[in-house]
């Protein structure tokens, strides 16, 4: 174990030689004991990143970013291994953080140490370990959005929460509609609808939350990965999506995820509105195609991330514009009851953030090319998210 944790240090502290020299030191014992011994220790580390804010796929997002795709797998293997001592409670009280594990999609369970599973030569497999540990040990506390495993059998439980089942499905069905249609009407109708239903879910639950015992909910914080291309520009999305329906977003560029507040069901709302928005803009892109300058030198890069960005806070106008309409019509049908309760709900949000990330700044998403930004806008226009009608009746 100690030649492990020499490689591990070696590999944190960039030092090649003595990482090369503990890694042949290692490939020379017993494989089978240095599997075991390996197992023990990346085990104990991703345990304590429970405890440190981190979860399921906050893990494999970062080693995925940070090191290749052997250590990816890895990694995964040992979250399912390691989630295999309260797996049964686990599904018993914490269904949306096992369901991390689950998605992770990692391979059965064997009887050899899975180390000995990886593919590729064994020294291979040695300095993918090294690098493993070294980024493991590295990772830094993030905020506690749930209780930790740790915590299971006597911690205060909050279930993830989502739209309900038969909502959701018909969400789901609109928005494949229009992410599968090229007719850019067929689509602006097919979200509209989509998050009429969303809204109209929103406000009812909130004032059905209104009417009971104070306190029975509370805003939660859900992480959602950012990828590359254009992340700044895809973080703005989300964050006006979010904003605009009463959520707040912190955007953690490092770790490339968005941490995004606010009462399950909204959460549920604004992580399939953005999904969906994303892969309409995404086929827009493609639609446009390459572009050039005027000395024929590539220009995509900046016209698609000035798209993005343009297309974010058109996104954005209009939403905040729609359901301002929407939250005016229900609260006058409601007798003036609704706004009182939506602002409560939204001071309660903003401190829920304000709690996790005290400090944060605003980040600005470069757009450098006019016609990109002029593009983006057009096409946020067309994505037109109205809704128009009386949203208080139920939705579900």
């Amino acid at each position: 174990m100690d030649l492990i944790v020499e490689a591990a240090n070696a590999a944190r502290t960039g030092d090649v030689p003595a990482r090369r020299l503990a890694i042949e030191r290692l490939a020379s014992e017993p494989r089978r004991g240095v599997a075991r011994e390996a197992a023990v220790l990346l085990e104990a580390h991703v345990g304590r990143l429970w405890d440190r804010g981190w979860q399921p796929a906050d893990v494999s997002r970062v080693v995925g970013r940070e090191l290749d795709g052997g250590a990816e797998a890895l990694v995964r293997r040992v979250v399912a291994a390691q989630a295999a001592s309260y797996e049964a409670l686990g599904r018993r009280v914490a269904p949306a953080w096992m369901a991390q594990v689950d998605e992770a999609d990692a391979p059965p369970r064997a009887g050899e140490p899975y180390l000995l599973l990886e593919q590729g030569e064994w020294i291979e497999t040695l300095d993918t370990l090294a690098s493993l540990l070294a980024l493991l040990t590295m990772l830094p506390a993030l905020p506690e959005l749930v209780d930790p495993p740790s915590r299971w059998r006597d911690g205060t439980l909050v279930a993830g929460g989502a739209l309900p089942d038969g909502l959701l499905e018909r969400v789901r069905a609109l928005l494949a509609k229009a992410e599968a249609t090229t007719f850019d009407a067929e689509a602006e109708s097919f979200t509209a609808k989509a998050q009429e239903l969303m809204a109209r879910h929103r406000i009812d639950r909130a004032m059905f939350d209104a009417g009971r015992d104070h306190g029975a909910e509370r805003p939660l914080g859900r992480r959602i990965g950012i990828d590359d291309p254009y992340a700044d520009a895809r973080a703005l999305l989300l964050a006006e999506i979010a904003g605009a329906n009463g959520c707040r977003a912190v955007w953690s560029k490092p770790f490339g995820f968005t941490t995004v507040f606010g009462f399950a069901h909204e959460l549920g709302a604004v992580e399939e509105l953005f999904t969906s928005l994303l892969v309409q803009a995404t086929a827009a892109l493609r639609r446009e195609g390459s572009k050039q300058d005027a000395f024929g030198r590539s220009r995509t890069t900046r016209f698609r991330r000035s798209f993005l960005t343009a297309f974010a806070f058109r996104i954005g106008e209009r939403l905040r514009c729609v359901v301002a309409d929407t939250v005016a019509a229900a609260d006058g049908e409601l007798g003036g009851d609704l706004l009182p309760v939506l602002a409560s709900r939204a001071d309660e949000t903003r401190a829920a953030a304000d709690a996790a990330f005290p400090e944060t700044r605003t980040f600005a998403a470069r757009a450098n090319d006019a016609e990109g930004w002029h593009a983006g806008r057009l096409f946020g226009d067309v994505a037109d998210l109205g809704v128009r009608r009386a949203v208080t009746r139920r939705s579900a």
